[in-house]
């Protein structure tokens, strides 16, 4: 008799250690005896009855196979379970061990998700209210850690925030003499009356790009062109020195501006297709004039001006793709 119950005794170990587990991604557990592993499935018999037809699952369905040797295998791994959104349960050699997968693995999840689109397309919401419309692209390479900036512009209206900068950090009084014609005049009332278009192409560095918010800075070099008007005031000189009634002429200008900043902000990932972008500029503007007169001299082309005197803010919202 005591020989008969340790026989079953036997047989019942035997038959416990003698199966595989499988374990799918939506936490449930199977005891199957696995016949093959392929590229994409996996099949088995169920350990209960082996005897029946054999059983195919797809790989990806797959979580974990502990194996009737102690030996496990992990076939996908937490942060393809993270991302797919399911909550990857962790086994150990005697079952389930309740652990469920970790905090890194599910923040570093949801950043491969927000950074899967690579490109942006936004609007800058405060060019309006300098008078154009602004469209920016941007494309994220070197593991998140590099962008392009790609920011064009057209003005439907005169730029309020240029013509006020313009005013503060440039003088534009200028006298000249030309002792050929006996004459002489002055620029007053310059005026921006819009804003062509702006062109141009930053490359930043994304000083936290592993994170959904990121810091980013680099250089920024664009072109741009403004019309505008202009009063030249005049008076002629005869030969004694004496001069003419004064007079005043409106004029036309066409300028091209040299941008050479230094571009500075803040990206915020909201989701995947979504993006929020925060960036102010700073730098030096190079001017140069069409127009019947020396403008260059007129706005003390060069002398007298404020070293850093081009700035640009921005906030923009757009789509990722």
């Amino acid at each position: 008799m005591k020989n008969l119950l340790a026989l079953i005794f036997i047989t019942f170990v035997g038959s416990c250690v003698a199966q595989d587990q499988l374990f799918k991604k939506d936490n449930s557990k199977i005891e199957v005896k696995i016949l093959e592993i392929n590229q994409t499935e996996i099949k088995y018999k169920l350990f209960t009855y082996q005897d029946g037809p054999t059983i195919s699952i797809l790989k990806k369905d797959v979580a974990l196979i502990i194996y009737q040797n102690g030996v496990h295998e992990v076939l996908n791994s937490p942060v393809e379970a993270a991302v797919v959104g399911t909550p990857m349960i962790v086994y150990n050699n005697s079952g389930f061990s309740g652990n469920r997968i970790n905090r890194d693995s599910i923040e570093n999840a949801a950043f491969n998700e927000l950074v899967s689109t690579k490109n942006l397309i936004s609007l800058n919401i405060m060019e309006p209210l300098n008078g154009s419309l602004s469209v920016n692209y941007i494309r994220e390479f070197a593991h998140n850690y590099l962008h392009i900036y790609v920011p064009i512009s057209v003005g439907f209206a005169s730029p309020y925030f240029t013509q006020s900068i313009n005013t503060i950090f440039s003088g534009n009084n200028y006298n000249s003499y030309n002792s050929n014609t006996y004459s002489a005049f002055t620029v007053s009332d310059f005026k921006y009356t819009n804003k062509s278009y702006e062109a141009g192409l930053g490359i930043h560095f994304q000083t936290s790009g592993k994170h959904a918010v990121t810091h980013f800075i680099g250089p920024y070099i664009g072109s741009a062109r403004f019309t505008g008007t202009y009063n030249k005031n005049g008076y002629t000189y005869d030969v004694n020195g004496y001069y003419s009634s004064p007079y005043t002429i409106s004029q036309s200008f066409t300028l091209n501006r040299l941008n050479i900043m230094l571009d500075n902000g803040v990206l915020f990932r909201v989701t995947k297709n979504f993006n929020i972008m925060l960036m102010a500029s700073l730098g030096y503007h190079i001017d140069t004039f069409k127009a019947a007169d020396d403008l260059t001299k007129a706005y003390n082309f060069n002398k007298n001006q404020f070293p850093l005197n081009a700035f640009k803010f921005g906030l923009s919202f757009g789509y990722r793709f």
